[in-house]
C-alpha cells in the first residue's frame, strides 16, 4: 500500500487540501487521514470511495493500478 499513501499525499497537494480539510469533507478525523497518508492503516472501500469523490480522483489510480 506504499503506492496508495504516496498517491493520496500527492492528490491532497494537487487539490490544495490539508489532511484536516479532507477529513472534514468526508466526516472523519484528521488522525485517520494521517494514518492513511503514513501507511499505518488502509481505508475501507467506503472510505476509499469517499476520498476519491472528495479529491476527484479514480480509485484505481490511488491504488496504483493505473498511472
Amino acid at each position: 500500500m506504499d503506492e496508495f499513501k504516496d498517491r493520496l499525499t500527492e492528490a491532497l497537494k494537487e487539490n490544495n487540501l490539508s489532511q484536516t480539510a479532507l477529513a472534514q469533507k468526508i466526516s472523519m478525523s484528521q488522525g485517520a487521514i494521517n494514518n492513511y497518508c503514513t501507511g499505518k492503516r488502509e481505508p475501507s472501500l467506503e472510505v476509499l470511495f469517499s476520498i476519491c469523490k472528495a479529491l476527484n480522483v479514480r480509485s484505481d489510480y490511488l491504488l496504483g493500478l493505473i498511472d
